[in-house]
């Protein structure tokens, strides 16, 4: 059985999966979604059928304006914290942020395996810092098209090829900006990818 994840605002599209949910309202479609960061025993992720399109299709053609589509989740800097609730529920954890007028939320998305952490002005409830993190569990693809999503759909070369000399080790950072973001991709010690982009007055 897999999960249908819909979303109306940026996302990294990851993979098309096929649920037998015909007789749940959308709402209760997304909320059996949440299922798989809070029970992940129960749908562990090599029982899901994956067809994925090619790469490419899926960076060009499913980012719009206000794109839609099925995957991981990817907040971009400026999304408000009601959406990402909306979405994702009530956090794993907050505490106070490490940069004035900050929160900091997190959430383990998908246990020892996916983490999303976002900074929010605590005025404008916006995200000025979008995070993300990865185990050696999850492969390239998913983390490129999440970085994808949380740069609103930007992604260009250099900072895909930034991501995977990161990822194959040979280099255990990569420092980029883009517009008025900024961001690093760099490998943790505990072997942990790291993803954080953030408005460039933040830091």
């Amino acid at each position: 059985m897999g999960i249908v994840i819909i979303t109306n605002f940026l996302i990294a599209e990851i993979f098309s999966i096929v649920l037998s949910a015909q007789f749940f309202s959308p709402l209760t479609r997304l909320q059996l979604s949440l299922l798989l960061a809070s029970k992940p025993s129960t749908f562990p992720l090599e029982s899901i059928n994956v067809f994925p399109p090619p790469l490419g299709d899926m960076i060009e053609n499913r980012c719009r304006e206000v794109p839609t589509g099925v995957g991981i989740p990817a907040f971009q800097p400026g999304i408000t914290k009601e959406d990402v609730m909306r979405l994702l529920g009530a956090p794993t954890g907050t505490a106070r942020g490490y940069w004035p007028n900050t929160r900091a939320v997190f959430y383990e998305l998908i246990p020892d395996q996916i983490s999303l952490g976002f900074l929010f002005d605590r005025n404008s409830l916006r995200i000025r810092q979008t995070e993300a993190s990865f185990t050696a569990e999850v492969d390239s693809q998913t983390a490129l098209l999440t970085l994808n999503g949380m740069l609103g759909c930007k992604l260009n070369q250099q900072i895909q090829q930034g991501l995977e000399q990161v990822w194959q080790r040979q280099s255990r950072q990569f420092s980029f900006q883009l517009d008025y973001l900024e961001g690093v991709i760099e490998r943790q010690q505990e072997g942990r990818i790291y993803i954080g982009i953030w408005e460039e007055d933040l830091h």
